[in-house]
């Protein structure tokens, strides 16, 4: 009865926030939205604990865990799920992949008990868990591993299709073992696809042939939470997958309660109607948070980026002078110290996070307006009457577009607009919903169906950084390989860096040409990198306290919500 309770109120609280926030309300207390983007990242790392109480509730089973996140994440199967953060997190919670990450985000063994590689790197074996069942009581095995490659490989999946690319077959040798056969070798392929890409039912799967449309009926994975109940807009039940042969979750329950607005879910934390909230935490509340002892503030290292998006096929702004004019006329140390309160990592002009997993040379950033302005009076871009600068007889005015439920980012591009006019550029900030953002720069998810916008405020989610398959996917300009151009970056010596990383055979040989890409990026400029935020995330210690920070990501998913056998 107790639950049923909260269930009521929680979503009363969720249809609330929609309403305001279909009303365009000017209360943008915060939070995250990030798709394709993210905002997670970075600090010192391990989650606080408290004493006896913590300890219980980390070791023992809890009865109801109530998670708040910021959207509907539609039927979150493998093809629909919304967003990198939190949407993949939760993905994993029902869905499980060959491998997985550690918190330091080592691959270890999950549905594969153990895997060997040739010595030229070709041929991947991995043997199988013969206890493993689908959520409907049918047998995992090494049928669905094959079927899953072949069925992502046919049907494009933007985040996991480019790393099945370079398989060349899967060959069932047993039940519980499977052989993989490369074209080329891969330094990061237990990293994705086998630690990232859920394996599908073939039972399941086999006769849809629109994933993209594909619903709740298809959500059947091995993993440690089943879909009981899914509310539009409203809430997911998760209950506990009493056969979960690689541990025991947590709860008995997990209640994700959809609640767009986090002033409101960071109110319902406090008031004990939810016992974790997905969005981070903003700068400015950090300490606020820290006091109240009825809270704990999990604070960790994280890899997802906040950047200002260049439109790059659209004039003039597909001219690399002008996007380095716009990168040089733009001072990130002042949004880390001003919009952050100095929870920042300087950015590097390559995109990877200096402290990344795959960095090779990190560069630094360059604030120099003055040099900014010489270009842009070498381009014969002259200060009209209204001070804007006109180049090629268009006034050089851009719309910056921003989510409307993001403070941090909503500040960020004021202060944008702001160093922009000092050299002439007008950028005037549009806040949106995050679901018009999505579609004017990545309509449909879809690099191919092109672009529509000058700038935009935007981010990827910590994963991006974990591979160097995913990071040649942002910048190559075949829809096939680049699936996360959104900027339509169409440079030839970039598309060859790009190829030469993705053909690399070593760490080593994947490195040098990572090392040369970055430094390219740093003169092509398809976008600006602002910052990488750092983490911060609040839960309610005497419920649950058992949340595992993994290193770039935060503490939602998998690590946290199962207990390993």
């Amino acid at each position: 009865m107790a639950q049923r309770s909260r269930f009521r109120f929680l979503a009363a609280i969720a249809v609330s926030s929609l309403v305001v926030a279909a009303c365009g309300s000017d209360d943008d207390d915060g939070g995250t939205n990030d798709d394709s983007g993210g905002t997670d990242t970075v600090d010192s790392g391990d989650p606080a604990t408290t004493e006896d109480e913590g300890a219980d509730a980390a070791a023992g089973s809890v009865d109801e865990l109530v998670i708040a996140i910021g959207g509907d994440e539609t039927s979150l199967n493998p093809y629909t799920y919304v967003t990198g953060y939190p949407g993949w997190n939760l993905l994993g919670l029902i869905h499980d992949s060959l491998l997985v990450l550690d918190e330091t985000n080592t691959a270890r063994p999950l549905l594969a008990t153990d895997w060997t590689t040739s010595d030229d790197g070709l041929v991947w074996t991995m043997s199988l868990r013969d206890d493993v069942t689908w959520h409907d009581g049918e047998a995992f095995d090494a049928d669905d591993v094959a079927f899953t490659f072949d069925y992502v490989a046919e049907f494009v999946q933007s985040r996991w299709t480019p790393g099945v690319a370079a398989v060349d077959n899967v060959e069932v040798l047993s039940p519980t073992e499977v052989e993989i056969t490369l074209t080329s070798a891969s330094p990061d392929f237990a990293v994705r696809p086998l630690a990232d890409m859920p394996i599908l039912a073939e039972h399941v799967w086999a006769d849809v042939d629109d994933p993209d449309n594909s619903g709740i009926e298809q959500n059947i994975g091995t993993g440690p939470y089943v879909i009981a109940d899914y509310t539009v807009d409203q809430s997911y039940r998760l209950e506990a997958n009493p056969d979960y042969a690689m541990g025991t979750p947590v709860a008995e329950t997990v209640l994700l309660a959809v609640i767009p607005e986090p002033s409101t879910a960071f109110a319902a934390l406090r008031a004990g109607e939810v016992d974790m909230v997905s969005s981070i935490v903003e700068p400015q509340l950090v300490a606020e948070f820290e006091a109240d002892s009825e809270l704990t503030v999990s604070s960790g290292p994280g890899f997802a980026s906040t950047m200002l998006n260049i439109n790059n096929e659209r004039p003039p702004l597909d001219d690399p002078e002008v996007r380095r004019a716009i990168g040089l006329a733009i001072d990130p140390t002042e949004l880390i110290d001003t919009v952050l309160l100095g929870t920042g990592t300087a950015p590097n002009p390559g995109f990877l996070h200096p402290e990344g997993p795959i960095t090779a040379d990190a560069g630094t950033h360059v604030f120099d307006p003055t040099e900014a302005a010489s270009i842009l009076d070498d381009l014969g871009a002259t200060a009209g009457d209204d001070g804007v600068r006109v180049l090629g007889g268009e006034p050089m005015r851009f719309e910056l577009l921003v989510y409307a439920d993001n403070p941090s980012r909503i500040r960020s591009a004021e202060i944008i607009s702001e160093q922009l006019a000092a050299v002439g550029i007008a950028a005037e900030v549009a806040t949106l919903d995050a679901e018009t953002v999505d579609e004017q720069i990545w309509p449909g998810f879809d690099v191919a169906n092109g672009r529509d916008y000058d700038l935009g405020m935007w981010g990827w989610s910590a994963p991006v950084q974990l591979d160097a398959g995913r990071y040649g996917a942002l910048l190559h300009s075949d829809p096939e390989i680049g699936t996360l151009n959104v900027v339509g970056l169409d440079d030839p010596d970039v598309d060859a860096l790009v190829d030469q990383v993705n053909a690399a055979a070593s760490s080593e040989e994947r490195a040098e040409f990572v090392g040369e890409l970055e430094t390219l990026l740093a003169e092509v400029r398809p976008f600006v990198m602002l910052y990488y935020q750092d983490g911060a995330y609040a839960y309610r210690a005497d419920v649950f306290d058992g949340w595992v920070y993994q290193n770039g990501q935060g503490p939602l998913g998998k690590l946290s919500l199962v207990t390993p056998n």
